[in-house]
């Protein structure tokens, strides 16, 4: 069956692809009923091509935003890296590996302590020289040092 106006032919073929703007705009009323009248089973086709568009369309509207919500991701995850993640690990094996820096130090503070030992005798906490050293000077100088007051607010 065919129609006055080109673009409604009724073939057996399925109709040629329109923008999906034209798919969107609804048909007038008297348009269906018209296709209705002439011809049922060309209605239903044209209805059901109509439908399976649109969700082809918004399958690949779908598809196109979780790639871009993939891409979005990764770039976040880049960037992290690249900011956070390297640097601090970076850091992390320059302190690690500086082993012979802490080495040399800790070297240095026995011969220091030793040093210490032959010109004292010996070093223990029990005993200590108050000229020299007095852990207890700032309790004796402030009887208040390093004790806690809570305040009690209402």
């Amino acid at each position: 069956m065919k129609s006055s106006d080109n673009d409604d032919v009724i073939t057996d073929r399925l109709p040629k692809l329109k923008s999906s703007n034209e798919w969107l705009e609804p048909q007038p009323l008297s348009f269906m009923e018209a296709l209705a009248k002439e011809d049922i089973d060309a209605a239903i086709q044209s209805i059901l091509y109509r439908e399976n568009y649109i969700i082809k369309e918004l399958g690949k509207y779908l598809k196109h935003h979780d790639f871009l919500n993939a891409r979005r991701k990764e770039i976040l995850y880049k960037r992290w890296v690249d900011h956070v993640a390297d640097p601090l690990q970076k850091k992390i094996i320059e302190n690690v590996t500086s082993h012979k820096k802490i080495k040399k130090r800790r070297q240095e503070e026995l011969d220091g302590f030793l040093k210490y030992v032959n010109k004292k005798g010996n070093a223990f906490i029990e005993h200590y020289d108050p000229k020299e050293y007095d852990p207890f000077y700032m309790n004796k100088e402030d009887p208040n040092f390093l004790k806690h007051s809570l305040i009690i607010y209402k």
